[in-house]
């Protein structure tokens, strides 16, 4: 059997088997019990052992590991909180296709992922059969895609496409492919974190033949960049396929300045470009999460300067309901009172533009 089929035999599902591999609270155990009821667990061998079992704050365990606060469902929280299947704005034509822009589509190609992130803003889906696409669904979705010549970029989503096997992989690229109006195929994938020996010499040669294709990968901590996961990703990136990484700003996990700065590098140095961070969605039972935006933004800011621009990801928030998303950006320039534009340097600096003398405030 291939080592990644391995890893996703051999996943925690249960907290059973969880208390193997990790202590849990005995008094939490009822109440997590009820968790996975609402919201399913999947940890790989392989993501397990990156978690130091003798942390209870370990920021890997606690975007695997269940927590008693995912019942804490608050108001405003959703069940599908970026509108995916939001028929009043027609983003949904067909049950495996969410049509938000007009010239790209997200196909949904499978609910199944590597493993169950407990942030996750598909949580009401993933890992649930009875949400898998049937194939008449996805040849309504590819026909649908031909016939709209707008469309210019399918991106495959899920779950997770490369949870696929290498066959249904292939099939979906290749129709794709003869498809003339289609320039670009985008793959969004967290399988590198959780299991990135997926990513075997066939699959990849799959990706390489189906150029010009992006891969977009997902860590959110340094600690899930690690030596495996840039072998793998490399022989990616040694094909001629671009990787992006996007990430979620999570609450106590990645919302420093040092994480960030550390995630970043990890990425830079092998060649991924940091590319979106996510502020949390509003789905439900994620609240402990959250970062407020103000603070996102502060964190942000104090990046400027401090790492190369390239490895500053853009800050994106997903309107609630399906209208998109918009980047959160600080701004540099300001009118002042006299209607002068004052710019503020990386550094806390300001500097007036329109004196002669360009001087530096404090």
């Amino acid at each position: 059997m291939l080592i990644w089929k391995e890893q996703n035999h051999d996943a925690v599902r249960t907290l059973a088997q969880l208390q193997e591999r990790l202590s849990l609270n005995p008094d939490d155990l009822s109440a997590l019990d009820d968790v996975l009821h609402l919201f399913q667990m999947k940890i790989t061998p392989y993501y397990l052992n990156l978690i130091d079992p003798n942390d209870p704050d370990d920021p890997l365990r606690k975007m695997a590991v269940p927590d008693v606060r995912e019942l804490h469902i608050k108001e405003g929280e959703m069940d599908d909180p970026i509108g995916d299947t939001n028929h009043a704005l027609h983003n949904h034509p067909e049950k495996a296709i969410t049509h938000r822009y007009p010239d790209r589509v997200l196909l949904h190609v499978t609910p199944q992922c590597g493993g169950y992130c407990r942030f996750c803003f598909r949580r009401r889906i993933v890992g649930r059969k009875e949400c898998c696409p049937k194939p008449e669904e996805l040849q309504k979705a590819l026909d649908y895609i031909q016939r709209n010549n707008t469309i210019h970029e399918v991106i495959l989503t899920g779950g997770d496409p490369l949870t696929l096997e290498d066959a249904q992989i292939l099939s979906i690229l290749n129709s794709i492919k003869k498809i003339g109006h289609i320039r670009t195929i985008r793959i969004h994938t967290r399988m590198p974190a959780w299991n990135p020996f997926r990513l075997t010499d066939d699959l990849v040669q799959i990706l390489k033949e189906a150029r010009p294709l992006w891969l977009v990968t997902h860590f959110n901590h340094a600690r899930e960049v690690t030596e495996t996961a840039v072998q793998h990703l490399s022989k990616c990136l040694d094909a001629g396929i671009p990787i992006l990484n996007q990430s979620v700003l999570l609450k106590g996990i990645n919302d420093s300045l040092e994480t960030q700065q550390d995630l970043g590098w990890a990425l830079i140095r092998p060649g991924i470009k940091p590319y979106y961070l996510h502020h949390v969605d509003l789905a439900k039972g994620i609240s402990h999460f959250r970062v407020e935006i103000e603070d996102g933004l502060k964190l942000l800011k104090t990046m400027r300067g401090k790492m190369p621009g390239y490895a500053i990801p853009h800050y994106m928030f997903d309107i609630p309901g399906g209208y998109g998303k918009v980047p959160l950006e600080y701004q540099y320039l300001q009118k002042t009172r006299e209607g002068h534009t004052v710019a503020e340097t990386p550094f806390g600096g300001r500097i007036d533009l329109d004196e002669d003398s360009g001087r530096t405030g404090g």
